[in-house]
């Protein structure tokens, strides 16, 4: 990627002024950011569908679905080589204050009231091709925890809505009382459970921290919740264990 050839796409109407490539990267994208006369872009070139089934198309609708809701940055350009949207000023944080939590809580809340037409993600089929892939003891005692786990969640409600999916911190931008939520390539339906565990793991929130965030999510609070939440925590660290563990063996 360099600016020659961003300048034969005739997507900006300012001048492009320089692209440098982002100290932090992906693993699906290689991102840059690009500045213009008028603002900065992120470009996210991409380098790989190979971890999930993704789909571009879908990240692209979604985002500027979120946009709309002041969840996340404005989607400019979408092709079958890179994605563009505006650059948003903020910090990335791994310790959140009370404050931060609420408003966190807020627009998850509102990310997954937005309505959409997707797959719903698939837990166990992800497990048991995990397991034919990774033959160690350390992935087998992960599968089995897994397993027993999504058994545990079948006597709770199912509230599938559109999750972001993938909720660590260099996802997520704080700037003063603002937050915006980026890189929609994992998102898709799921139950709303799975967001809520990622960000309990993500920022290791406390008893007293979680029970903020889900008062802040949630009208009511029982027993029921907590013991869904567990479950689910205990999927999603165990799901990105064996996405790390899968990365290793390939």
């Amino acid at each position: 990627m360099n600016l020659n050839l961003l300048k034969t796409y005739n997507i900006f109407k300012e001048e492009l002024l320089s692209l440098e490539i982002l100290k932090n990267q992906g693993f699906n994208n290689v991102s840059y950011l690009l500045k213009t006369t008028g603002k900065s872009y992120i470009i996210r070139v991409f380098k790989s569908n190979e971890s999930v089934n993704i789909s571009r198309e879908f990240e692209f609708k979604t985002q500027k679905k979120a946009h709309k809701q002041k969840i996340a940055p404005k989607a400019i350009f979408l092709n079958s080589e890179f994605m563009i949207y505006e650059y948003k000023k903020g910090i990335h944080k791994t310790k959140l204050k009370n404050s931060d939590i609420k408003n966190l809580a807020k627009q998850i809340k509102k990310l997954h009231k937005i309505k959409t037409k997707a797959k719903t993600y698939d837990f166990k089929s992800d497990l048991l091709n995990y397991k034919k892939m990774l033959k160690d003891e350390k992935s087998k005692k992960i599968i089995s925890e897994s397993l027993k786990s999504l058994k545990k969640l079948k006597k709770f409600k199912k509230e599938l809505v559109l999750t972001h999916h993938d909720l660590n911190p260099k996802n997520i931008i704080f700037y003063k009382n603002k937050i915006k939520i980026i890189d929609w390539e994992y998102a898709g339906i799921n139950d709303r459970f799975f967001d809520l565990a990622a960000i309990c793991i993500e920022f290791k929130l406390n008893k007293k921290e979680e029970e903020l965030f889900l008062s802040y999510y949630l009208k009511k609070i029982d027993k029921n919740k907590y013991s869904k939440l567990k479950n689910f925590k205990t999927i999603y660290k165990n799901l990105c264990d064996l996405w790390f563990e899968k990365l290793n063996y390939l």
